[in-house]
This record gives C-alpha cells, structure tokens and sequence, in this order.
C-alpha cells in the first residue's frame, strides 16, 4: 500500500500540511506493507521535500523502527548485513563500477562454456562482458534479450538469435510475454545470469520485466551460472530471481562470506572464484 493510498494521506493534503509524527506514522505504514519506502516518492506524493522525508528516516531509524538504505529505507527486522537496493544505477556507471572484477568473472566463465554449446546470455554489465570474451568464438550458438550483448556478438562467427518483445530502456533488454514464451521452444546447455544480489534468501534484480525473462533463462537450461561480483554479496533489490538452489554454478571474485557460503554449500551451488589479479581460478 503506497503512501498515496494510505487512508490519512487525503486527510492531510485537506489540511494542507501533515505534522511531523502523522508523516512518521504513514511512512511505518508503508514500511510495514511494502517492506520499503522510496524518500522521492512519498515526498513527491506528500509534496514535501526529500530532505524533510530523509529527517523523518533518521529520526525513525534513530527509534529503532526502520534501517536507512540508499534512497528509502527498509523495516528494521531486515538483516543487519543485508543491504536493500531499491534504485537501479545507470548502465554506464554499473558498467563501470568493479570492472577489473568482472573482466575476471567474464574470462573465467567463458572458460566453462564447452565445444559447439548452444548457450542464453542474460541482460547486464557481468553478461556484456562475458560476450566480449567469447566473441572469437565460432562454435557456438547464443540466445540473448540484451540488445547490447548482440551488437557486441554480431562480430563473432557463431550465430546470435534476439529474443522478440519490448526493448526496455536504458537497460536495452528486450522483455515481455513474447520473450518469456519464446524461450520455452528452445533448449539451451547452459545459461549465464546477471544479478544485483544475493542473501540466503537468493538472488534478485532490479527489475521485475528484466527477471521475467531471467527465470524463463532458468527453466530452460541443464546447467545455470549466475555471474555476480563480490560486492553485491548480502544486497538485494525488488525482485527476486530465484532461490540460492536454483543455480548450479556461481562465478565471482571473492569467497563469499561465511554465512552465504553455507547457504551456497546447503544448495549444492559449485562456487568458482575467478583470480582478478592473475586470471586464474580456483573453485570448492
């Protein structure tokens, strides 16, 4: 229930400001419904300023009765470690963002692919990535809905199928019922997954359309590898993916700490962890 349909909200905008405390209260009411609260959008549905919104967080947090994240806050039984990411950063900037660790994901995961594989490549900067390093390849066939993967592959000799549907911008990724149905008519050896985090819970994304296509990636595959650097380990954003189980194979650039490697381990998840420095891996 968002804070515009709160059954105090039209009662305030009536009397023109809302008191501090009844602000308050509404944002616990929408904690405590939706799991999180955007600082933009009740201040923008209250017609306050983010700043004022961003004073009430602090004071609540200050309370004990929710934990500030980056653009919101979520309710206050969230895990300590866990992070709640509630806005996708832009394309160039996540494209730029641990790079040299991604480089090391992306030459280790092109080192799973076996001969003439017809493999799917998620949308994402791991997965961007991870065709640069395979685009000498000739021996294989590649199902992808990142628009920007394909351009990249439109170089290789082996042959690049573009799932049908909605181009979502600016992530260029195509989704949608006629993506997610298009998949069921294909059978793929092995499939690479892009992600925003992972908790003992799973893995999630930011976008709800974007992992649509991501689970259809799933079922369609004998062999899932999520691809997800070290940093966002305890991160999790509005969508989840899948369960930790639901991977076969993750592929980062640290050990994961300890309580996600005994999720991982109870899952029977394979952890690679590519060397950034050395270009090499090891795996347990």
């Amino acid at each position: 229930m968002g804070p515009d349909t709160h059954p105090n909200y039209d009662a305030a905008l009536r009397l023109g400001r809302m008191p501090a405390g009844a602000r308050q209260s509404l944002i616990l009411d929408v904690v405590e419904m939706d799991g999180f609260v955007s600082v933009s959008q009740i201040a923008s549905n209250l017609n306050v300023s983010e700043m004022t919104i961003r004073r009430d967080l602090v004071v609540l947090e200050e309370r004990g009765l929710l934990a500030r994240t980056h653009g919101g806050a979520v309710s206050a039984a969230t895990s300590p470690r866990e992070v709640f990411d509630l806005e996708e950063p832009a394309f160039k900037r996540r494209r730029h963002r641990n790079a040299r660790e991604k480089a090391a994901i992306a030459t280790t995961a092109a080192g799973l692919i076996g001969s003439s594989e017809t493999i799917g490549l998620d949308v994402g900067t791991s997965t961007l990535t991870l065709a640069e390093a395979i685009v000498e390849r000739q021996d294989l066939r590649v199902f992808t809905n990142s628009l920007r993967a394909a351009m990249v592959l439109s170089a290789s000799k082996s042959p690049v199928y573009v799932l049908g549907g909605e181009v979502r911008n600016p992530e260029q990724s195509v989704v949608g019922s006629r993506a997610v149905g298009e998949l069921a008519n294909y059978n793929l050896d092995r499939v690479f997954i892009g992600v925003s985090g992972l908790i003992e819970a799973g893995f999630f994304d930011y976008s709800v359309e974007d992992t649509e296509v991501k689970r259809a990636f799933i079922t369609r595959a004998d062999q899932v590898v999520i691809l997800c650097d070290s940093s966002k380990f305890d991160h999790r954003s509005l969508a989840r993916v899948c369960d930790i189980a639901g991977a076969d194979i993750l592929v980062t650039d640290a050990p994961p700490p300890a309580h996600l490697a005994r999720a991982l381990e109870a899952a029977d998840v394979e952890v690679v962890v590519a060397s950034v420095a050395a270009g090499e891996q090891d795996s347990d």
